[in-house]
This record gives C-alpha cells, sequence and structure tokens, in this order.
C-alpha cells in the first residue's frame, strides 16, 4: 500500500477516534468540578451574579461548580485564561461587557472574543447604572453636579480603561460639557470604597450596589436606564437632564473555549436557562439588579455581535483611544 495512501488512513482512523471520544466526554459531561472564571475583582457585579448562578446550576448539573476569580487589564488576563484552557466544558468565563469592549480599547489582544469562545448563555442583563457621589460633595442633583464640574475639579472612579462603568461616565462628561479626571481600579467594587473615603467625588456603579444608598452611605443622583430602578425608586433617570446621554445596563454572559463540543455547551446552555426559572435563584438575580435572560447559544452569539458594534459607537464616541 502506498506510503500516502496508509497516512491518509491513519489519518482518518485517528480523527473518528477523536470524535467519538469527543462524544463520549460530552455524554459523560460533567464527571468532575466545573471551574468559573470571573475576570474582574470579588464583590463586584460579575461576582455576585456568576455566585448565584453558579450556585442555581449545581443541582441541574449534579456537580460542583467554583467560581474563581482572575482580575487584571479589564478582564483580558481572566478571559485568556479560558481561551487557552482545554474545551472540555470545565473551565468556562462569566464576564460583562468588557469582553465586546476590549475590542475597541485596545490595540491588540490575546485573543479574538469570535474565534476563540464559544457562546454559552447570557444569565441576566441589568436595568442600568447608578451615578453615586462620595459623602460631603454639596450637590443633589444631576444638574448641580453638572453645574459644580464645570468650576471644581472632580475624580471619577471606573473599573478601567474602556470598563462600561468608564464609559458611562465619559460619555456623561461629554453630553454634559464638562471635564473630570479618571481614576481607573482593577474593578468595580473598588470604586465603592473609593466613594466611601472620599479619594474619588462621583462614579457609576451597578444596582447591586444600591444598598449603600438605602443604607445612606453614599449618595444616588440618576441612573442611566430609560426608567428608573426598582431598588431606587425615588432616583430619577439621567435622561430626564440629559436627553442625549443614551447608556443601557450591563450584561453577565457565560463562554466556553472555542471547539468545546456542541453537546456540552447545550448541556450547559439548557442547565443555566432551567435553573434561573427558580424561584429562589429567579429572586436573588433581580435582587442583584438583573433580569434573567432566556437566550440560546446561537441567540447569545447574535447579540454578542450586536453589543461589540454597539460599544464599538460608544468608544468613539468617548473619544477612548485605543491602547
Amino acid at each position: 500500500m502506498p506510503v500516502l495512501k496508509m497516512k491518509w488512513r491513519i489519518a482518518a482512523v485517528l480523527l473518528a477516534l477523536s470524535a467519538a471520544i469527543s462524544v463520549a466526554a460530552a455524554d459523560d459531561y460533567p464527571s468532575r468540578p466545573i471551574r468559573v472564571i470571573v475576570p474582574f475583582e470579588p464583590g463586584g457585579a460579575p461576582d455576585v451574579v456568576t455566585r448565584i448562578v453558579a450556585a442555581a446550576v449545581q443541582k441541574p448539573l449534579g456537580q460542583s461548580v467554583i467560581v474563581e476569580n482572575r482580575a487584571g487589564a479589564n478582564g483580558i488576563v481572566g478571559m485568556q485564561a479560558v481561551a487557552t484552557a482545554e474545551p472540555d466544558g470545565y473551565t468556562l468565563l462569566d464576564t460583562p461587557p468588557a469582553f465586546v469592549i476590549n475590542p475597541s480599547v485596545k490595540k491588540k489582544l490575546p485573543f479574538d472574543i469570535f474565534r476563540d469562545f464559544a457562546p454559552v448563555a447570557n444569565a441576566g442583563i441589568s436595568a442600568g447604572y447608578i451615578l453615586m457621589i462620595r459623602p460631603g460633595l454639596p450637590v443633589n442633583s444631576v444638574a448641580e453636579l453638572v453645574n459644580y464640574a464645570k468650576t471644581h475639579r472632580l475624580l471619577y472612579g471606573s473599573a478601567g480603561i474602556g470598563n462600561t462603568l468608564h464609559l458611562a461616565a465619559a460619555l456623561f462628561c461629554e453630553k454634559a460639557g464638562i471635564e473630570m479626571e479618571h481614576v481607573p481600579f482593577k474593578g468595580a467594587a473598588p470604586i465603592i470604597t473609593a466613594l466611601l473615603s472620599g479619594t474619588v467625588d462621583m462614579g457609576f456603579v451597578s444596582p447591586s450596589s444600591s444598598t449603600y444608598v438605602t443604607s445612606g452611605q453614599l449618595r444616588a443622583l440618576g441612573v442611566t436606564g430609560k426608567q428608573r430602578i426598582a431598588e431606587l425608586p425615588d432616583v430619577p433617570s439621567i435622561r430626564d437632564t440629559l436627553p442625549s446621554f443614551d447608556v443601557e445596563g450591563s450584561w453577565e454572559g457565560w463562554l466556553a473555549p472555542a471547539k468545546t463540543p456542541p453537546e456540552i455547551i447545550t448541556r450547559l446552555n439548557t442547565a443555566i436557562r432551567s435553573a434561573l426559572k427558580e424561584p429562589s435563584f429567579h429572586d436573588a438575580i433581580v435582587k442583584a439588579g438583573y433580569q434573567p435572560t432566556d437566550m440560546s447559544p446561537e441567540e447569545f452569539a447574535a447579540f454578542l455581535h450586536a453589543e461589540a458594534a454597539r460599544y464599538g459607537e460608544a468608544v468613539k464616541a468617548a473619544k477612548v483611544e485605543p491602547e
């Protein structure tokens, strides 16, 4: 038998064997604990929501789901860890919109968000962000903040350059015709700490941080959505003062490394969607400021493409230069 023909047969056998092993692994999935990487610091909305979803899917999956925080570079460190992981369904990513924003704010990424990841499910979408100010700042409304910023030096905190919280603040300044100095942190939780200590004057945070307002520790001047949020019914929409300020809320999505078997993606998607319909976990997500979603992997993939385009336009409008 010619050597070339033999090589082709061997390759075909190996390919078939590999496919058979892959199917068998998918049928047995999951047979050990699953790790979900959150690419931001503990305590922020991505971490809070991930832990709710991780707890919710343990029963339908029949395995422990371990959450690991791996922060750095606006989520890139944790995202890369998943992009290069084995595509076996045991290392997953939970990410907010930073995932689709990074290609617009970074000149070079160590991965391609569409080539190197497989969309699994969108766990939830938030109503918007809260504009919070430090204690003692002598303003009581968005209009007063804008006027005050025109004659005073103010600092705003964010979860990193190009993060949604940064884009919200940058767009706010642009639409209001004011300037503030940007202080980037490694995640959302440090923004609250900086506001409480007076290190920064204002910042946009997720609805999950509304307890700092209801407890009287911080003050909220407005929310980014078109409507008020349930947690702070007395806080108006920023659009009431700045109609052109068009910023929506965040979301939390689960992704796997590319080439993860479709059967495993479907198993995970089904587990997440069914688990979040359980009253206790549904209520926990809502309390965190998110509405559970019901997307198939294909629908979530289309959603990611649309979000990448929308945030690309927002980055240009905020005049954020890729670094």
